[in-house]
């Protein structure tokens, strides 16, 4: 009985000095700023008229076309709240740009976006891809916010 009671317990301490008991999954890569938040800032940001690219209103100042939009957005000041970044690497729930896209805003701190272009209200439901905000730009954010 000794035998049979010892024996896992050396194969589990063996095991573990080997390194082969447990494997650690790989970690997920971040998400690509270039190629999955670009294409959905241009397409709901910046294509329209009056919102933040070729054509803006006289009360935008951000400019989110592919060729400057990281460098709108990360470690910039966010305007319209005092001491917050637009993207703030490391840190979704410090980062402007997430509340202006979820609605989480105070007061004189804007509309939620994307609006639309027509009556300047938000558009509800957003048009944002599912999971965008949760599964994309947190996560690239808290990852870091690299430009790549």
């Amino acid at each position: 009985m000794k035998r049979l009671r010892s024996a896992p317990v050396s194969l589990l301490v063996a095991a573990s000095v080997c390194g082969c008991a447990r494997r650690e999954a790989p970690a997920p890569s971040a998400p690509s700023f270039r190629r999955e938040i670009v294409p959905v800032l241009d397409r709901h940001c910046a294509s329209t008229k009056g919102c933040h690219g070729v054509d803006p209103t006289d009360s935008v100042s951000l400019d989110l076309r592919a060729a400057g939009a990281y460098r709108q957005l990360v470690n910039q000041a966010a305007e319209a709240r005092a001491g917050a970044f637009r993207v703030k690497p490391g840190e979704p729930a410090a980062s402007f740009l997430v509340d202006k896209l979820t609605g989480t805003l105070g007061p004189r701190e804007g509309k939620s976006m994307p609006i639309d272009a027509q009556t300047g209200a938000p558009i509800l439901p957003s048009p944002l891809p599912p999971g965008f905000i949760d599964h994309v730009l947190k996560p690239w954010i808290a990852a870091g916010a690299r430009d790549q």
